[in-house]
């Protein structure tokens, strides 16, 4: 009999070594995941029925890897474990790109002070300003994403798109090669908990498979029937529920000084309370006391005759908490970068140590794309330096918070990148085309929950613990991430074509979007403000008491304040989740206490459970949302 199978040639032999050397297999799966899950965030969240993209898990991602998780029990060798979380890793990295405080705001923040310009606004003062090539300017191309019912006028948008694209493409890819030359120092020599990243790790580990143990399902239930008894009850309020997320309290204090508590968050998500059992005691007891100190100081602050100021409204009155937080944050990520620095000058010099070397000037290249880009913009060299500079600092801080703190939500100082800027420095300092762009890319860090250096650390991270070369992982990420920008940018702006901004049908958080560039700009060009010379002391002092918490929890072992919760205190992640976090301690605390590191590694199948089942219960309730075309019960606040 002749054989029909074809010779294997030195060139094909080669092609397979190249598929395999990087994972295209991984790839081309991930690849296809990623897209549903893009089209699953976008179709959910834009018509403001379920959020599942804000959350540092990601919880798509964790729907995907139980689903396969239970398919591979039937098909052992359909899926490997590197595959699922190289998959996840996509995931992580262009999930947070697509999300309603990114790409989804991206569209009605910069179209709007073009849409709406008229001569009793005079937003064309700063609209002259804005490069052609950002924003289309005719009122026929923008009434279609306002209105609705409308086909993209593609044409007029693809220079934009790209040009958007390319400046997020080159922060990811900087933030990238910053998480990949800090990896080695922050998971090996640091040892960092990396609690977001333990639940994929345990999900799909071999050795001790969750879905056999008998307390992973009993920690599944529970959240499971509690989630969706609140789901019922949205639709047939005779249903029992128990409310679980976060709500103020505040209204309960209506009278000073306590009414200055409000906003005052108590909430019992299962999932969050998990996440914070799985951090160090003190770092959980330090969020919960930071936290509500963050809101007894503002009723102090009454009492003695002050002014209380809304969490993140920038005052020029004691106790200057926004001033504070900036300081805090930039402390907290100057410190592991200087003390990372001797390590990495070694490794960059060793012409061994290739992946370094390569980091290092794939963040060179990065920061100088953006650079170039801001002054395209209208930028000065000086300006778009600091600009890059403040974001790569502000991703550092949290991704460090990620790493040893793992909160379900890692929000940044309020007010974003460039509005905190403008605010410390006076919009004096700047041209008024300094002030429009500066305003008009104030969408992309005004929630930097959507930052992905946090997520590309933890897949990193996961890599190491599961024998994926850190190559491969960066390859699928820095894929991942021009896939999921250009998959959302397209998606994003077909679908609010399609139902309109104005038109009722879309998240009501777009008004926010809306109103952004153009209360700023108005703000900062009407009303010229100089250095805030009264509260730059204050972010001095928050950047102190960064250092001394830190140091002196080095130097006594007893010391219980962890530098974290002061940074996070006047944050949404301080005020959110402080009583997530004194509940996870006390938990953990009795666990210690009583049963030791034996009984508290015992219960950890048991919080994984917990967690799983509270994500899987919000994204099968979302997934029904969207498949079904009807509205579903708000899990998030």
């Amino acid at each position: 009999m002749i054989s029909t199978k074809k010779p294997v040639t030195p060139k094909s032999r080669s092609i397979e070594n190249w598929l395999g050397r990087f994972g295209m297999r991984a790839l081309l799966f991930g690849a296809v995941c990623e897209i549903l899950v893009i089209m699953w965030i976008i179709f959910s969240e834009v018509p403001g029925k379920v959020f599942i993209s804000s959350w540092s898990v990601v919880m798509p991602g964790i729907f995907l890897l139980s689903v396969l998780l239970l398919l591979r029990k039937f098909i052992p060798s359909a899926v490997t474990r590197r595959t699922l979380l190289i998959m996840y890793a996509m995931l992580a990295a262009s999930s947070c790109l697509v999300g309603y405080g990114a790409i989804q705001a991206m569209y009605p923040a910069i179209a709007t002070q073009f849409y709406g310009a008229n001569s009793s606004n005079n937003w064309t003062h700063f609209n002259v300003y804005i490069p052609t090539w950002l924003v289309p300017r005719s009122h026929r191309v923008l009434r279609g994403l306002f209105v609705g019912q409308a086909s993209v006028p593609w044409h007029d948008w693809i220079i934009p798109m790209l040009a958007w694209g390319s400046l997020m493409a080159g922060c990811a890819f900087a933030m990238l090669a910053l998480s990949l030359l800090l990896s080695r120092i922050w998971i090996r020599d640091e040892r960092l908990t990396f609690p977001i990243a333990q639940l994929p790790l345990e999900m799909t580990s071999e050795r001790n498979p969750l879905f056999s143990n008998r307390l992973f399902w009993i920690g599944f239930t529970v959240p499971v029937v509690l989630e969706s008894l609140l789901a019922l009850n949205f639709y047939y309020p005779s249903v029992p529920a128990i409310q679980l997320k976060h709500v103020d309290y505040g209204y309960l204090y209506p009278n000073a000084p306590w009414n200055a508590l409000a906003p005052f968050y108590i909430g019992f998500t299962p999932f969050i309370i998990g996440f914070a059992y799985l951090v160090p005691a003190d770092i959980s007891f330090s969020v919960f006391f930071f936290g509500l100190l963050d809101r007894l100081i503002q009723v102090a602050t009454v009492a003695l005759g002050g002014e209380a100021a809304w969490p993140g409204s920038y005052t020029s009155q004691a106790p200057f908490s926004q001033q504070q937080t900036l300081g805090a944050f930039l402390a907290f990520a100057l410190i592991p970068l200087i003390r990372a620095w001797p390590k990495l000058r070694n490794r960059i010099s060793n012409p061994l140590d290739g992946l370094e070397r390569g980091s290092l000037a794939m963040l060179v290249v990065s920061v100088l794309f953006v650079v170039v880009f801001l002054m395209m913009m209208g930028l000065s060299f000086p300006l778009a330096m600091v600009v890059v500079v403040l974001l790569l600092l502000f991703a550092t801080a949290l991704t460090r918070i990620r790493a040893e703190a793992g909160p379900a939500w890692a929000f940044g100082p309020f007010g974003g990148l460039s509005g905190n800027l403008v605010n410390v420095t006076g919009s004096a300092s700047y041209s008024i085309r300094e002030l429009s762009n500066l305003s008009t890319m104030q969408w992309m860090t005004a929630d930097m929950r959507f930052l992905p250096m946090p997520f590309h650390l933890e897949s990193l991270k996961i890599a190491d613990s599961a024998g994926i070369s850190k190559s491969r992982m960066a390859v699928a990420i820095a894929v991942a991430t021009v896939l999921g920008i250009a998959t959302g940018l397209v998606a994003v702006l077909w679908l609010e074509y399609r139902l309109g901004m104005q038109s009722g049908k879309v998240y009501g958080g777009v008004s926010y979007w809306q109103q952004l560039v153009t209360s700023i700009s108005t703000r900062w060009t009407s009303s010229p403000s100089h250095w805030d010379r009264v509260g730059i002391p204050w972010i001095i002092i928050g950047a102190l008491i960064t250092l001394a918490l830190g140091a002196l929890r080095q130097r006594f072992l007893w010391w219980p304040f962890h530098p974290i919760g002061y940074v996070l205190a006047h944050t949404g992640t301080g005020l959110s989740f402080w009583m997530h976090y004194f509940i996870a301690w006390v938990l953990k605390s009795l666990v210690m206490r009583y049963g030791g590191m034996d009984l508290y590694r015992r219960s950890i199948p048991l919080v994984i459970g917990l967690i799983v089942g509270d994500i899987l219960a919000q994204t099968i309730w979302s997934a029904g949302a969207v498949l079904l075309h009807v509205p579903v019960y708000q899990f998030i606040s």
